[in-house]
């Protein structure tokens, strides 16, 4: 027969732990809780759980639970999303649930606790608002599955209301400052890698799995068609599958839908010639980490070509030391053009001597440089795309995404039909795809020349 009895602390006042007895009649624990009458319910329905021989996860288990292991035992491992959702959810958990709310019971967090984390201690903590809402999710998702495994009987977070965060302008680039930034590209891959990527839209997640097979390459007047049935993201160790850091394939682009869709004849000229240029198989990757990730030769040049040379470097012995000089960068700390130079040449040179003396270690660490299934990774591109938006004149703002965006705003401009664009795009509602309409709108300036008018036309408003 279950019962209670009250537990006095200095620091937590009264509170009661439900006793229940097991198969042998002895009396067990079934948790300390706030009022007799819940301490009364949990140990009745572990009694009935234990002496009936019922398998699954004990009431008082579910009862006592905390947050942190309930999200590490039951959410993370049965929670259905990819490895890098899981990856970016773990990382909510760990810096922003567990050393608040970690010690709470699932069962029994309240809407309140949640609220003043949310609306009050996660702001104090200097949480965006960004950031506030994917918390919100998080613990919205996995109360909803301690809800449905009847840990608890509701999910008080979907009532907590967090507004809109503001809306940022999307950057786009004219055709004239596309053609800049291709030019500034530093080989055919890249530009191949650039154009394919402003006219199909695809996400980065979905460029770098490209592969031969994914065209279906049209004669006379017959279309090229490009499938998108893939993506791929790089995850650390402890979210990849096979326990290594790694790339994971997904069979399906971000939003899930395969896209199927023509593509221009001088786009699929390009891409022909790419492959062939390459000798690129047909399941291998089209644009593979080896074909960007280019070794930059030794030169010993560690003076910058007009960059002013600074006074030499004076230690605290009165010794000089010229700058782009192994003294001045390691001995005296100097971070100038000449002396960061002089540490890139000397690094290069260190390993260069490391490949010679031992040719086969150095063999296998390049490997990757040839491997034609190695993807291309975000700082490789990254790095490219830098100094080519450098060169062309364009803010650092424009990121590889912004490709995307650009390809997109420039077919809404032609008056293409939104639904088409959206199909195309792979968004998930036509709201997301009228968002560029707006950025062809903030570019207009008929309301602008209109207010002008009224100026032209009344002499006395023009003074």
């Amino acid at each position: 027969m279950a019962y209670t009895q009250a537990r006095k602390s200095k620091t937590m006042g009264t509170r009661y732990a439900g006793y229940y007895l097991d198969v042998d009649g002895r009396p067990k624990v079934a948790g300390t809780f706030d009022t007799s009458e819940e301490a009364l319910e949990v140990a009745t329905k572990q009694e009935k759980h234990v002496r009936g021989g019922k398998t699954g996860t004990p009431p008082a288990e579910k009862a006592t639970m905390t947050i942190e292991e309930f999200a590490k035992t039951r959410f993370l491992p049965r929670h259905d999303i990819t490895p890098k959702a899981k990856q970016t959810y773990k990382s909510h958990l760990k810096n922003h649930i567990y050393p608040y709310l970690g010690r709470d019971r699932i069962a029994e967090i309240p809407r309140e606790v949640l609220y003043d984390h949310l609306m009050v201690t996660l702001p104090e903590a200097g949480a965006t608002l960004n950031v506030r809402r994917a918390v919100r999710t998080v613990l919205s998702v996995m109360l909803q599955m301690a809800m449905d495994e009847n840990y608890r009987d509701d999910n008080p977070a979907t009532t907590i209301e967090l507004k809109q965060p503001p809306k940022k302008s999307i950057l786009v680039a004219t055709h004239d400052q596309w053609n800049r930034f291709e030019q500034a590209l530093p080989f055919p891959a890249a530009k191949v890698y650039a154009r394919l990527n402003v006219t199909t839209w695809a996400r980065q997640c979905e460029m770098r799995t490209f592969r031969p097979c994914d065209f279906e390459f049209g004669s006379g007047s017959k279309a090229t068609m490009i499938n998108i049935t893939r993506s791929a993201s790089y995850v650390t160790a402890d979210n990849h599958p096979d326990g290594h850091a790694g790339w994971v394939v997904q069979p399906n682009p971000k939003n899930g839908d395969w896209r199927r869709f023509a593509i221009s004849a001088s786009m699929a000229d390009m891409v022909r010639e790419h492959i062939g240029e390459h000798q690129i198989g047909n399941e291998d990757l089209l644009f593979p980490q080896w074909m960007f990730a280019y070794r930059q030769p030794s030169t010993g040049k560690t003076l910058i070509e007009g960059e002013t040379m600074p006074p030499p470097v004076v230690s605290a012995s009165g010794k000089a030391y010229e700058h782009g000089t192994m003294g001045a960068r390691f001995t005296m700390h100097c971070h100038c053009v000449h002396c960061k130079a002089y540490a890139a040449w000397y690094a290069r040179e260190r390993r260069a001597k490391a490949r010679a003396a031992n040719p086969e270690k150095s063999a296998r660490a390049s490997v990757w440089r040839q491997d034609g299934s190695e993807f291309l990774s975000v700082d490789v591109w990254g790095r490219i795309w830098r100094n080519a938006c450098d060169e062309s004149g364009l803010p650092s703002a424009f990121t590889p995404y912004n490709a995307r965006h650009t390809g997109i705003s420039w077919a809404i401009d032609k008056g293409q039909d939104l639904g088409k664009v959206r199909q195309r795009a792979g968004h998930g509602s036509l709201e997301v795809t009228s968002r560029y309409v707006a950025i062809l709108d903030e570019e207009d300036t008929t309301l602008a020349d209109s207010l002008e008018d009224i100026f032209q036309l009344s002499p006395d408003l023009a003074g």
